[in-house]
């Protein structure tokens, strides 16, 4: 596909003084001006090829004088010009203000496409449904758009409160990847996010948590039962959006092929907004999920 210059995206184009030219702000990037410069920088859309910009510099700004491709191909290593074709396409419909962020900071927009392909599967409770619709938008504003995949890649598991372990099991049991997200009381966990076979399981985490409290095998059969008892948490809007953004950073990781924080281990989000927490994960010794390790 041909080269379509642009502008670095979001920084305009500014004079800096009489002999030189500076693109952004932040803190922008300084270069020398000569002549029909300016004039070339105002024609880069993103819509034009070089082939169509030399075509029209040629008839416009013929005070240029060096071949327009040179010029770019200098622009272009010092960062103040971009290809545009990186950013939109058929494989990155929707997704190109992702594809620019991911071309300004020097990732791969290509990696993008396994978003699209991605399916995703989101199951909420009634206590935390807004926590998961906040996680959702993130995810279709990044191209994660197949939200009730039937054969999702990933299960996001969602809970006011501890779940009942069902869930979990039968997700072993189909070998499919999961995460598990609990409200409890004024702050949300995140994790741990199992690959069924590869990584410690929910069983590993309950069996650690017994290690050190001997009530809890009997409280786990008594999880994920509504009572009459429970009042809504005491999760702040601002750090509920907080562990929303934390859940989609996981989850496109996930999507990506990358491994994410919660990968063997859990991440605690709150009380406060910018409050963080978290410990690993280690496989238990008395799990089935060890031995299928081992195996």
């Amino acid at each position: 596909m041909a080269f379509r210059p642009a502008l670095r995206p979001g920084a305009p184009l500014l004079r800096r003084d009489a002999t030189h030219l500076q693109v952004g702000t932040s803190p922008g990037i300084v270069f020398a001006d000569r002549p029909g410069l300016v004039e070339l920088l105002r024609l880069l859309d993103g819509a034009r090829d070089v082939e169509r910009l030399a075509a029209v510099a040629r008839a416009t700004i013929p005070e240029l004088g060096r071949p327009v491709a040179e010029v770019l191909a200098e622009l272009r290593s010092a960062g103040v010009v971009f290809d545009a074709t990186r950013w939109s396409g058929a494989r990155r419909r929707g997704m190109d203000a992702e594809a620019r962020h991911a071309d300004v900071v020097g990732d791969d927009p290509a990696r993008l496409r396994h978003r699209q392909a991605y399916g995703l599967s989101v199951h909420a409770d009634a206590g935390s449904r807004r926590l998961a619709e906040i996680a959702q938008a993130i995810l279709t504003d990044s191209g994660v758009t197949d939200l009730g995949a039937d054969e999702p890649d990933l299960l996001v598991v969602v809970s006011c409160g501890e779940p009942a372990r069902t869930v979990f099991e039968q997700s072993v049991r189909l070998g499919l990847d999961h995460l598990p997200v609990v409200i409890d009381e004024d702050r949300v966990r995140i994790g741990p996010l199992v690959r069924p076979g590869f990584t410690p399981c929910m069983s590993c985490h309950d069996l650690h948590r017994a290690d050190w409290d001997r009530a809890w095998p009997a409280l786990v059969h008594q999880l994920g039962r509504q009572t009459a008892t429970m009042t809504p948490p005491a999760v702040g809007a601002v750090t509920l959006h907080a562990a929303a953004l934390e859940i989609a950073v996981e989850v496109l990781a996930h999507a990506e092929g990358r491994p994410g924080r919660t990968t063997g281990r859990c991440l605690v989000v709150g009380p406060a907004h910018d409050e963080r927490a978290a410990w690993p994960l280690a496989f238990h010794h008395a799990c089935t999920c060890d031995l299928l390790r081992a195996a």
